[in-house]
């Protein structure tokens, strides 16, 4: 790749990347120097796999955060293996637990494959605190939250058969993944149990029931980051939205569309404190927080308007 277009793509694309790095799962917040360190693997790994600068600036950001956050997250778990501190890396005000648990340990299987860490005691309480306001989004009644809630968690600690494929807590690296994987399984459950209640009465789903793409805690709209989706949008998972829809969004506007809607790894306020953000918004630093609330509202509208409009034309 000739030098003039490595220069390029570090600057067009380098806060982005950095950024998908210092945040690759909500809860967990990478030093600065830890994430360029990252960032730069795979900006190496990119120049080594493509000699010729492709033409989409998108899909370059779309390649590289897909190996920067997997990346990121098993130094963080190589790091706290070593140094015996589940906490390391943890960023306190974006989750609502007190401290993690050792993963490690709660991933421990016995010889018929049951998991038999005692510590799932102690992570049920975060899960049911998790899953809580999700299943009331759903329209599950209170009375049936409870019943939801324990068949996802049995579906999730279901004993291992011998030779059967590593399933999503096997490949998980670090804890703040569970409570947010939990979220989407339980979702998607109580969606099976609105359509039987729905089916028993014959009358349409409960009237709570919606599905809103801007809702940062809505579990549902986070589906889209499941690769194994298929078959509607709904299910079609997030890297073949982006991959057809591509062009449709500038990179910056992937990145936000990711960082808050689909991997929930910023808040609208923390987007607004970046920096680099405000630069591509036109605010400055000085800016009051309602402007910058506003231009960043404003912006993720058009953004999302623009996505809904070319996902009416894509066969997905």
């Amino acid at each position: 790749m000739p030098d003039e277009d490595v220069t390029l793509w570090l600057t067009e694309l380098w806060p982005a990347v950095c950024a998908r790095a210092r945040r690759p799962v909500a809860g967990v917040r990478l030093a600065a120097a830890e994430a360029g360190a990252v960032a730069e693997e795979a900006f190496g790994e990119f120049m080594d796999t493509f000699p010729r600068r492709p033409e989409s600036p998108e899909k370059v950001l779309h390649w590289m955060a897909a190996r920067v956050a997997p990346a990121a997250l098993e130094r963080v778990a190589e790091r706290r293996r070593a140094s015996g501190d589940h906490e390391r890396d943890r960023d306190p005000e974006r989750v609502a637990w007190e401290k993690n648990p050792d993963f490690g340990d709660l991933r421990r299987r016995g010889a018929d494959g049951a998991l038999i860490s005692r510590g799932w005691a102690a992570v049920e309480p975060v899960l049911w605190q998790r899953v809580k306001p999700v299943l009331a989004r759903a329209g599950v009644p209170e009375d049936d939250a409870r019943d939801v809630f324990m068949e996802t968690l049995a579906e999730l600690l279901r004993a291992k058969t011998a030779g059967q494929e590593p399933g999503p807590l096997d490949r998980m690296r670090v804890f703040e993944e569970l409570p947010r994987f939990f979220a989407m399984m339980a979702e998607r459950r109580a969606i099976s149990w609105l359509r039987k209640q729905s089916a028993q009465k014959r009358q349409p789903m409960h009237p709570r029931f919606t599905v809103r793409l801007d809702d940062p805690d809505n579990a549902l709209a986070r589906t889209l980051a499941d690769p194994r989706g298929g078959g509607g949008v709904e299910t079609a998972g997030f890297d073949r939205i982006r991959e057809a829809c591509g062009p449709a969004l500038t990179p910056f506007e992937w990145h936000l569309l990711e960082a808050l809607f689909v991997e929930g790894t910023h808040t609208r306020l923390e987007l607004t404190e970046d920096e680099w953000v405000l630069e591509r918004l036109g605010l400055s630093r000085g800016a009051s927080e309602s402007k910058r609330r506003r231009r960043l509202n404003l912006f993720l509208g058009e953004a999302l308007s623009k996505l809904g409009r070319k996902l009416e034309s894509c066969d997905l």
